[in-house]
């Protein structure tokens, strides 16, 4: 597996656990639009700042690059796709309406 096939796993996985939280936790989403669009504020704001630990870990070693894959990027990708699924539920339920 290249790495154009590790970074579509990862993508995948991190969406899958996102769809599965959502699914799983139905209540811990937010109720009102404010509450989500800072969920994916943070969610932004998240990956910025998860960008040094890995450049970071990088230089180290592979063994430390993996561990902040696994540790750092996958858990910010499973987050952003969980804040993206949130408000995209509150989209659809204002305008259910217009429908």
């Amino acid at each position: 597996m290249g790495q154009a096939g590790l970074l579509l796993a990862l993508v995948a996985a991190s969406a899958l656990l996102a769809l599965w939280s959502y699914l799983r936790w139905p209540r811990a989403a937010p109720s009102k639009f404010g509450d989500a669009v800072l969920r994916v504020v943070i969610a932004f704001l998240l990956a910025q700042v998860g960008t040094i630990p890995l450049d970071a870990a990088v230089g180290i070693s592979h063994a430390a690059a993996v561990l902040a894959v696994v540790g750092v990027v996958a858990p910010v990708l499973a987050f952003m796709f969980l804040a993206s699924l949130w408000i995209m539920k509150l989209f659809a339920e204002q305008l259910k309406g217009y429908v």
